[in-house]
């Protein structure tokens, strides 16, 4: 036989040469659609994970949509009211992933690094790691405190500094008010008769997705009344304001009882007071509310007629 090669051979030789570069020409078209697609912002996600057999996606064109039901799962899932959760995490961050505080709290969730490796929080910049983490222990807050707005102040002021409120009544006022911007209710509330609504809706009788969405994408939300106050109203004739709610209840009670009826039976509205010459202490009004400006300055010069000075403010 000869050692030259046959022709079946080379021609089969050939063949699988051939098949070789097709299937590479294949592998690398493939790979570059794959990473066309993966380019695609509509299918990236820049947070990913799952909870309880669901996976969970938040991309960058569809963020708050998908950020905010994500936060509704996850209360949902915890048995913790959406509107709570949300405005937990919107006082916390104003729902910005990269937010880090001036003590050193990082992320959507603002977790202190210390409490991030307690809680098995690898990274507290991925939003739907820190909402899980969040949100589980939100819940192990809730039942170790007894409801939603003392496991409210935990977050904020610490377990210990909680455990110190209970024994002794000391809270800082910067938890006073992460308390009552949450809830609408005193943290002595939440202590001595907790209220079965956690927290106010979004925005009233709108579905909690929208609200939320809308939230995310206005960057405003109205802060919450004092529960038990009169009903909310765009304008507000102020007769008392003070750091402590109930304080400027009094206050206001006080003036209101000097004014000829039926003025004296009106009930105060109590909000939370922004800016102002009181720097970064919060601060609260008792005002009388009313639907117009004109209305408020019309019964705010009824007041001062009756020998009680008032201001007319917008209720935000």
């Amino acid at each position: 036989m000869s050692g030259l090669p046959s022709r079946t051979s080379i021609r089969d030789r050939g063949l699988r040469t051939v098949t070789a570069l097709l299937v590479l020409v294949s592998t690398v078209t493939n790979a570059k659609t794959t990473l066309a697609a993966s380019a695609d912002g509509d299918s990236t996600c820049l947070y990913q994970g799952a909870d309880e057999g669901r996976t969970f996606c938040i991309r960058k064109e569809h963020f708050n949509a998908d950020l905010c039901e994500v936060i509704d799962q996850f209360a949902t899932a915890r048995n913790i009211p959406s509107a709570f959760f949300a405005r937990l995490i919107w006082r916390e961050s104003l729902f910005r992933p990269e937010a880090v505080s001036p003590k050193g709290a990082e992320g959507i969730a603002q977790f202190m690094p210390a409490t991030a490796r307690r809680r098995g929080l690898a990274n507290s910049f991925d939003v739907i790691s820190a909402l899980h983490a969040s949100s589980t222990y939100l819940n192990e807050l809730r039942l170790r405190f007894g409801n939603l707005g003392l496991a409210a102040a935990a977050y904020n002021a610490g377990e210990s500094g909680l455990d110190r409120f209970l024994a002794a009544g000391s809270l800082p006022i910067e938890t006073r008010d992460y308390v009552f911007a949450i809830t609408g209710q005193l943290v002595e509330t939440w202590r001595d008769n907790p209220p079965e609504i956690a927290a106010p809706e979004l925005q009233e009788g709108k579905p909690f997705t929208d609200a939320c969405i809308r939230l995310a994408e206005t960057r405003q939300l109205n802060d919450p009344v004092l529960a038990g106050s009169a009903d909310w109203a765009p304008w507000g004739v102020q007769l008392a304001a003070h750091y402590n709610p109930a304080v400027a209840g009094r206050l206001f009670s006080s003036s209101v009882a000097k004014l000829p009826s039926p003025l004296n039976a009106e009930r105060a509205l109590i909000v939370r007071q922004r800016g102002g010459n009181f720097g970064y202490r919060p601060r609260y009004a008792a005002r009388i509310g009313k639907e117009t400006r004109l209305d408020a300055t019309k019964l705010c010069d009824e007041i001062r007629a009756a020998g009680v000075p008032c201001t007319v403010f917008k209720n935000l």
